[in-house]
């Protein structure tokens, strides 16, 4: 009779602990997934944070926006020295453009800092990405302007 109790008890005690660990498999995913989000989350506001505030402020002049070009996303690009030097700009032209931009760099104390150009070609109603790669000693930095003229 013992051993028949016992035997149930072991069987009860078996079928229980699968149930647990079961139990707390899922608690520990639904935890891992909670985890998981939240993270997400704080790594996607730190990531929104840091592209604000390294942002530069990027102005086209009054001529060019007379003449019909406006200006979408701006990215900034490093060189493979890790210097932030190249400046991708989305242009868009409201009317024909045949000429050369001269994009000046300017730091927080309006001190220039570096200059390029661009030769660029547009038809009326086109946009597309150019690229306005500045000398290799240019790093365009957070916070710093760059006028297009």
């Amino acid at each position: 009779m013992i051993s028949r109790a016992a035997g149930f008890a072991i069987l009860a005690c078996l079928f229980s602990c699968g149930r647990v660990a079961e139990g707390t498999k899922g608690a520990l995913n639904k935890g891992g997934e909670i985890a998981g989000t939240a993270a997400t989350e704080v790594i996607e506001g730190v990531a929104t944070g840091v592209e604000k505030s390294w942002s530069i402020d990027v102005q086209l002049s009054e001529a060019l926006v007379q003449s019909g070009l406006s200006l979408g996303k701006v990215v900034v690009e490093g060189d493979s020295a890790g210097r932030s030097n190249r400046l991708i700009l989305y242009l868009i032209s409201a009317n024909d453009f045949d000429g050369t931009l001269q994009a000046i760099a300017v730091d927080q104390q309006g001190r220039e800092f570096g200059r390029a150009t661009l030769p660029l070609r547009m038809e009326t109603g086109s946009a597309d990405f150019h690229t306005i790669q500045f000398q290799s000693r240019t790093d365009l930095e957070r916070k710093s302007r760059v006028v297009i003229r």
